[in-house]
Formats: C-alpha cells, sequence, structure tokens
C-alpha cells in the first residue's frame, strides 16, 4: 500500500521500528471495516456539528480528523491484546479509535451508544444523560471512565496497569490517551513518574493537532522535544503521522508489544493529526478545507489496493457553506452510512429522557451489610495505629490490597501506622514518589480492578489538597457513570493539630472534605472503631476517606477486642511487640457500620457532637460539667458522611440543647452542617458549633497552638452558656422558642 510521506518533525522520528512482517500485515476485510468505521464516525460527528450550529444540540465535543489515526490504533492493539488484558482511558476525540475496537469485539453499534449519550437519553448506557458526549464507559471492553479534566486520564492508565502487575496478568496492557495541550498538566508528570519508577505497562499517547481549544504549542507547551523527555524518564518513546494510516497501525503495533511483552512504559508521540472543525459546539463549528483529509488519502490507497472501488470513496468537490457535506461527495459507503445515521439520529432523539428523579440514584455503592460485634471487656491495649496495621494486614491478604505512598514501606509510615507490613508483603506495601496526585490517581485506577482494593496513604493530610481533582472524582464517578463504575480505595491521612507540628503539618479536613458528594468520610476516636471501620471499607467497592488524628496513633482508647490478653505478662508482651512494629492478630469478623454514631457517655442536660480527637476533649469536658451538677451527653459520631443525624435528633429531642464541636475550624466547617441539620430539624433549639479559631494556621509554639485549638474549657463554658438560656419546648412535637438574652443582636 502505498504511504503517506508527511513533513515529520524531528523529534517525531523513530529509528528503531521494526518493519512490518507478513502475518502483521492487515488484511482486505480488516482495511474495509477500518475504513467503514473511520467514515460512519466522521457521518455521526459532522451530523452533530450540523445540528449543533442550528442549535439543535445544546453542546457537543468531537474529533474529525482523527478517523484514520484511529482506526488504526484499535486495530493495531486488537493485534496485542484483547479486552481482558487491556485498560484504555481515552480522549473525547478518540471516537472512532472506541467504535473501531468496539466492532473488532463483535460491538458493532457504538454510534447509537455514543449519540445515547449525546443527547442525554434514558437509554445511555454508560451514564444515563449525567455526562457530555464521549465520556465513555465500557468495562466490558477495557474502556475505563472518562471524566472532563483531561489529564487525568494519564494516572487512571497507570494505575490500571498496576492492577495488572498485582494479579500477576503477563501480557497486558493499559493506555492513556491526551492531546498535545494537556501535556502542560502536572497530570503528564505524574503517570511519567509513576510509570518510570514502576515500570508499568502502560502507553501514554499523546495526539498533537498543533492546537489546544485555541491556544498554540508557543504558548501553551513547554515540552519542546518529546523524545528527550521521554528518554530522561528511561521511557521508550515511539513516534507516527496521525495521518497515515501504515505509520500509525506499524507504530501502534511495535510500541503495544514493547509495552505488553516487555512490561514496561511507552511514549507514544502521535504528530501533524488535522482538526477539521473547532474543539466544540462553542468554538468556529466551520469544516476547515485547508488541510489534507486523512479519510480521503486512505480511501484512495484502499482503492488502489483492490480493497474498495472508486464509487464507494468519499473525495472532496467544490461547494459553498460552512459544513463537511457541502463539500464532499460521500461515496457508496458513507452515502449509506449517512442515511443510517440520519434515521438513528431521529430515532435516538425520540427515545425517553431520564426521570427527574432519578438524579438521586446511585450516589454510593450499596453499603456492606454489617453488624458490630460486642466487644471485649474493659479498655483495649491495642493501640490506633497497631489496629490499623492489623486492619490493612488483613485487605492486602483477603481483598487485594496494595499500599502505597511516601514512606510507608522501609519507614513504616511516619506515624508507625504501616510498620511492619513491608516485611509481611514485600509487593503490596510500595513507597511512592512524592508526588500526591500521583498517590492518589494511580490508586484510583487500581481500584477500579475487581478483585483488588488500592490503601493509598497520604503522609500529612495538609498536602492532600494537592490532589483534591482526585478526591472530586472519586466522589463523582459512581453517579456519573450511573452505577457502572467505582473505585475501590481507602485513602487514608494524619490529620488535626498535635505537638507543635506548624503550617502544613497541622491541618484539618473536616470542612475541605466533606462537602464532596459520593465520598464515604469517617474520622474514627478508638482502635476498635478505627479497625472496624477499614475491615468495612475493605468490604466496600467504594472510596473511603479515612481522616486519623494525629494524637490517636499511639493512644489505646476504647474498648477491647475479643481474645485480647488479659494477664499481665501478655499485656507486657503486647505492647512490647507493638512498640517494635508487630501486627497485632485481631479478630477478623469485627465490623463497625458507616454512618452509625455512638453515644460514648449519656447525659440529660445537653447533647455534646463530636468526632475524633474532638470526642475524648468533649469528655473531659463532660467529666468537668458533672462535678458541676450537668448531666452531659457525649456523642461520636465516627461517620462524618454520611451521619447519623437519627441518633443526633434523639439526642437533641431529650437534651434540649446542643454543641457541635470539632478540631477544625467553626468558621464554614462541618460542625456548622451538622448544626443546621438539628436547627432544621428543631427550630429555636439553642445550639453552638466550636472548633479552633478562624486564623491562617497552627503556630510551632506550642502556647499559641494551644490558643487556637478546641479545648474542653471551650465547650464547658458553651455548656454552661447554652444551660443559662431559657427554652420552651418539649420531644413531644411542641416545638423549640428560645428566649435570647435582652442583650441579643440578630
Amino acid at each position: 500500500m502505498p504511504e503517506l510521506v508527511p513533513d515529520v518533525p524531528e523529534q517525531a522520528l523513530d529509528p528503531v521500528r521494526p518493519p512490518l512482517a507478513l502475518e502483521d500485515v492487515p488484511n482486505p476485510d480488516e482495511l474495509r471495516l477500518a475504513y467503514e468505521t473511520a467514515t460512519r464516525s466522521r457521518t455521526v460527528e459532522e451530523h452533530i456539528v450540523r445540528l449543533a450550529s442550528r442549535g439543535d444540540v445544546k453542546f457537543a465535543i468531537w474529533g474529525p480528523g482523527e478517523e484514520v489515526h484511529g482506526v488504526a490504533t484499535a486495530l493495531a492493539l486488537s493485534k496485542v491484546v484483547g479486552p481482558e488484558r487491556f485498560g484504555i482511558v481515552p480522549h473525547y476525540r478518540s471516537g472512532a479509535m472506541i467504535s473501531m475496537w468496539c466492532a473488532l469485539h463483535g460491538v458493532g453499534d457504538f454510534a447509537r451508544t455514543m449519540l445515547r449519550q449525546q443527547f442525554s437519553k434514558d437509554s445511555d448506557t454508560m451514564s444515563r444523560g449525567r455526562q457530555m458526549v464521549y465520556h465513555l464507559d465500557i468495562r466490558d471492553l477495557g474502556v475505563l471512565p472518562v471524566q472532563s479534566p483531561v489529564g487525568m486520564q494519564l494516572s487512571k492508565a497507570a494505575g490500571w496497569a498496576m492492577g495488572f502487575k498485582a494479579k500477576g496478568i503477563k501480557g497486558g496492557l493499559a493506555m492513556g490517551i491526551v492531546g498535545d495541550g494537556t501535556t502542560a498538566e502536572g497530570d503528564m508528570h505524574d503517570a511519567m513518574n509513576a510509570a518510570s519508577v514502576w515500570s508499568l505497562p502502560v502507553i501514554i499517547m499523546v495526539t498533537d493537532n498543533g492546537v489546544a481549544i485555541s491556544t498554540r504549542p508557543d504558548d501553551g507547551r513547554g515540552i519542546k522535544d518529546f523524545a528527550a523527555y521521554a528518554k530522561s524518564f528511561g521511557v521508550r518513546f515511539f513516534s507516527c503521522d496521525g495521518r497515515s494510516f501504515d505509520d500509525t497501525y506499524a507504530t501502534t503495533l511495535a510500541a503495544a508489544r514493547v509495552a505488553a511483552h516487555e512490561e514496561r512504559p511507552v511514549f507514544l508521540y502521535v504528530h501533524s493529526l488535522p482538526r477539521f472543525n473547532g474543539h466544540s459546539s462553542a468554538a468556529d463549528m466551520t469544516f476547515d478545507l485547508g488541510q489534507d483529509d486523512p479519510i480521503i488519502r486512505f480511501g484512495e490507497q484502499l482503492v488502489e489496493r483492490g480493497v474498495i472501488e472508486a464509487a464507494d470513496a468519499l473525495r472532496r468537490v467544490p461547494g459553498t457553506g460552512r459544513d463537511f457535506f457541502a463539500h464532499h461527495e460521500l461515496g457508496r459507503i458513507m452515502g449509506r452510512q449517512d442515511e443510517e445515521i440520519r434515521a438513528l439520529i431521529e430515532e435516538v432523539r425520540g427515545e425517553a429522557d431520564p426521570p427527574p428523579e432519578s438524579v438521586t440514584e446511585n450516589i454510593y455503592p450499596p453499603f456492606p451489610r454489617v453488624s458490630e460485634p460486642e466487644p471485649g471487656a474493659g479498655t483495649t491495649n491495642i493501640t490506633y495505629g497497631a489496629a490499623i496495621r492489623s486492619a490493612l494486614d488483613f485487605i492486602i491478604r483477603e481483598r487485594g490490597g496494595l499500599v502505597t505512598g511516601q514512606d510507608v514501606g522501609r519507614l513504616g509510615g511516619v506515624m508507625q501506622a504501616t510498620a511492619g507490613l513491608k516485611a509481611r508483603h514485600p509487593d503490596k506495601v510500595i513507597d511512592a514518589p512524592l508526588n500526591e496526585p500521583l498517590i492518589v490517581g494511580t490508586a484510583m485506577g487500581f481500584g477500579l480492578h475487581d478483585g483488588l482494593h488500592a490503601l493509598p496513604e497520604i503522609q500529612f493530610g495538609d498536602y492532600s489538597l494537592n490532589a483534591f481533582h482526585w478526591l472530586v472524582h472519586l466522589g463523582n464517578l459512581y453517579w456519573c457513570t450511573n452505577g457502572n463504575s467505582a473505585s475501590a480505595l481507602i485513602l487514608r491521612m494524619p490529620v488535626d493539630p498535635f505537638g507543635g507540628g506548624a503550617v502544613y503539618h497541622s491541618m484539618s479536613l473536616d470542612g475541605y472534605f466533606t462537602p464532596i458528594p459520593g465520598l464515604v468520610i469517617v474520622m474514627p476516636s478508638t482502635s476498635w472503631d478505627i479497625y472496624g471501620l477499614l475491615m468495612t471499607a475493605g468490604d466496600y467497592r467504594g472510596p473511603v476517606v479515612f481522616l486519623e488524628p494525629k494524637w490517636m496513633y499511639r493512644q489505646t482508647l476504647g474498648p477491647a477486642f475479643p481474645g485480647e490478653p488479659t494477664d499481665a505478662a501478655g499485656i507486657s508482651a503486647l505492647k512490647k511487640g507493638i512498640m517494635r512494629g508487630d501486627v497485632p492478630e485481631l479478630p477478623e469478623d469485627v465490623r463497625v457500620p458507616f454512618g452509625k454514631g455512638v453515644i460514648r457517655r449519656p447525659g440529660r442536660d445537653v447533647t455534646i457532637i463530636s468526632w475524633g480527637r474532638a470526642v475524648w476533649t468533649s469528655m473531659k469536658a463532660a467529666e468537668t460539667l458533672a462535678e458541676e451538677g450537668v448531666s452531659a451527653e457525649v456523642i461520636d459520631l465516627r461517620t462524618l458522611v454520611p451521619p447519623d443525624l437519627e441518633l443526633i435528633y434523639e439526642s437533641a429531642a431529650r437534651t434540649g440543647r446542643v454543641i457541635v464541636c470539632a478540631e477544625d475550624r467553626a468558621f464554614a466547617g462541618f460542625v456548622r452542617t451538622i448544626q443546621g441539620h438539628v436547627v432544621e430539624r428543631f427550630p429555636g433549639m439553642p445550639t453552638r458549633a466550636l472548633g479552633q479559631k478562624n486564623v491562617p494556621g497552627i503556630a510551632q509554639s506550642l502556647l499559641l497552638e494551644h490558643a487556637t485549638v478546641l479545648t474542653d474549657e471551650d465547650i464547658t463554658r458553651a455548656s454552661r452558656e447554652l444551660l443559662a438560656t431559657e427554652v420552651r419546648g418539649s420531644s413531644k412535637g411542641e416545638g423549640w422558642a428560645w428566649v435570647p438574652p435582652r442583650f441579643f443582636v440578630s
């Protein structure tokens, strides 16, 4: 087949690609399928362009110009892997590629699937009207869920490749695709680090059409030489001309074999791609006639080969108007497809829209149905940190867990929460690069695998904000895919002020993370609860964030575990072993349900609601109040999201006064959310929300730290003020009326 010879950028030259073996040459049926898929993709997208230009489509994104590259890539990949050993996070311009991949594996109606998403129909199997077009999710074929922030494809793909290694799957292959503009994102550097350090079987593909929406490379791309960039990471570099079927197919085939068979990363640079229409329906939609069309050239090649006839092929003709159809004679193949697509569009537009009430469906994967067993007698001798080790050990052994994070292996974590695990599981406890988005992003991709559970740790919670966009995506993924996809992931991090940690080692994160829908967020205050909630999270197929107060790690608080030693010698041996970094053996049937709080201390005069370390600050305050004749009830939420509102309401109805307190700031904090629920349920009930002072950070000086954080004196003072407030009302439905003091100003 004659090959298109382009003007090739110097950096794109790849002198090591071997010649195509005879058995790898595409046969006529494959070539015809490739042409038909490319023209069908162009047909459907240009009809969407036409509808968008008329205002009949509210928004669309597309990829005319990348069809030949897409079908050639999919065909090459199919020669190396099947869906069971493959995972791709495509770009929004990858429609033809995924259409070809589907067709090669017996799913030939990709256009219908795509159009249902385009028109936000109830029949949209990928998102049920929740996502814009080309936010694909076809898990049976290895097409992983796509999100709008375009750089996130890469770490997600790297994490999927990690999953192949964890499962012992040989010859697996992952691929993440971005445009050239996205190479300016930190996500590119994150994924390249992960792929390089962990030697992952992943292809990082960059498709270069010379423009990012409207930004040209001179203004938006700092990487001047992709070959040198890949080499600096020790990553094998390949490049191809995206206009040429031959070059794309042969290069992708070689690149995929290196990545899959040698289990190493590959950087595949696809240059010289045209972009015929603007970035989206928000840009100029005029079809650009100033660029050569790869589909036309591909059709001419197939005619020369005798695969199709001249009358079958698309060709450009003189015409007037802005759109594609005015300037092209479609040929018999595309002409038939044009009729089919017109009918299909009308059929899909007539399908039902999603019902409004469906918007609240599939926010969370199903919670594990667990019952909390009776604890042992007395107080535990298992530290908070040791309970974490024991639960992680179980999840690694029984749930396919993989611990990643800074210093989690050799050091055992700066809080020693992973001590001893590296020795037990050398390949399942991995020290990660100093890069929080890398840690969380790859963990998300890893957790998409069935049978695996990602266990990332952020060294200090303050630095988790670098990965905030991953937390948002983790929270919305299950809902966005209408329950098709979720990442089984437990993200742990130490939080809250303690011991002079100063700014960036003392942050409380309740107020940052609790507003993210779709996440389960917990802050346990005892060894029993951290263990039981971790074990429940290990049974759950969605994301859970564990906020672990730094003060807690060496504490032995809460009830004992069944089977703990009770004799002095046994207790001494247990404590010494934990100090050495041993992993205690704890009962494997202990579970604490999500969304269930507990009353730590019963009372009748005031309800104090708290979580984490603030529980023990509240308990100390309750003791002081008891000496004054005040009976304070202390509730430990344990799970922040979803909170146990019924437990709160029941207690508030009995006591008539509520204080909500936490280590985080009260200003715009989660304490205000809980307070708001109480006030809405019981209008007029006197309440207070307490936390650290609203200053920019925690000082290193212990005196200043103490002056900033929540104290038991704050709680006792607020309790006295509430008790001095006259209230009318009861729990019998009469309502509450606050009688304000005379100096009250609203």
